[in-house]
């Protein structure tokens, strides 16, 4: 399709170009046209992207709320009754004869010798110490003091002697002898001889009455618990737990497509024909070199970008 509309366009611009050819060859070899002539145009078709606006259906995505029925589980505890069969141990009583071996005191006499305490006073000297005083007797002159009605009166007549060379003024001192114990004490020691007592241990001949173990054989009933097994049957309810199914709702979020028509806008690529002025003819150009038509008209590329003159 890109082909086959670059081929038109081509085709269009061969046909435009050709008839414009021979106004550009007489320009090239002809002299200017006189002064008052106007600005020449050209017709260039150049491609430009148009905007283009159409309708189109698109689908889209649109969540839903929508409920539901489902089957569910749930635990529930139901009374169930059992019955069950069990072993037990049970003790019973049981009497039976034993044969025992015993052991029995008897009491014997027999005669023995022992050792017996009797209490016996013995002398026993000791060496004691005393304090003997060994002192004697002594004469020693003393003075004697007056009696008390002496002493008053000599207390109140003191001064009444005023000269003290004067004999009569000096009063004798009685005085007596007296015999006095000079003591001398000195530790002694004496014997001294005491009675004490003394346990001492005898022999004596008696009779004693021990007891003698004597072993035998005797029967005795004995009651024994047995422990004998016992099957019982017990029934009871219990709780069993089981998964009770039940319909229950929920809200589940369903995708559902919808579809709408929208405006889109696209870019086409089409051909436009623009009138370009060109230079004016009056002007000499020199740097322009005829061409082949051909090569005008695919618009060859030279040093000034161009396929024609330097006029174009």
């Amino acid at each position: 399709m890109f082909w086959r509309n670059l081929t038109k366009g081509l085709l269009a611009g061969v046909l435009v170009t050709g008839a414009a050819l021979p106004a550009r060859a007489d320009h090239h070899g002809s002299p200017c046209p006189p002064a008052d002539c106007g600005p020449a145009y050209k017709t260039v078709y150049v491609k430009e992207w148009v905007p283009e606006q159409y309708e189109s259906t698109r689908t889209t995505y649109r969540t839903e709320w929508k409920e539901e029925k489902y089957t569910a589980y749930r635990t529930e505890c139901v009374p169930e009754t059992r019955t069950h069969t069990y072993t037990v141990n049970v003790m019973k009583p049981e009497t039976r004869v034993e044969t025992r071996t015993v052991t029995e005191c008897v009491p014997v006499v027999e005669q023995r010798t022992v050792m017996q305490s009797h209490v016996v006073c013995k002398p026993v000297t000791t060496m004691a110490r005393r304090c003997v005083d060994r002192g004697h007797w002594e004469c020693r002159v003393v003075e004697v003091k007056p009696h008390l009605l002496k002493r008053l009166r000599n207390h109140f007549h003191k001064n009444d002697c005023c000269d003290p060379c004067d004999p009569c003024c000096c009063k004798p001192v009685e005085t007596k002898v007296v015999r006095c114990w000079v003591p001398n004490k000195v530790w002694e020691e004496y014997p001294v001889t005491k009675m004490v007592k003394v346990c001492e241990q005898r022999p004596v001949t008696c009779n004693v009455t021990v007891y003698k173990p004597v072993t035998k054989q005797i029967q005795v009933n004995v009651t024994v618990c047995k422990c004998v097994p016992e099957t019982r049957t017990a029934t009871c309810t219990v709780m069993v737990r089981k998964c009770v199914p039940y319909e229950a709702c929920r809200k589940v979020a369903v995708c559902v497509p919808m579809t709408e028509k929208v405006m889109c806008t696209r870019m086409v690529c089409r051909t436009v024909a623009k009138q370009v002025p060109c230079v004016p003819c009056c002007e000499e150009v020199t740097c322009c070199k005829p061409r082949h038509r051909l090569l005008g008209l695919f618009g060859g590329h030279g040093r000034h970008g161009h396929g024609s003159s330097c006029c174009d």
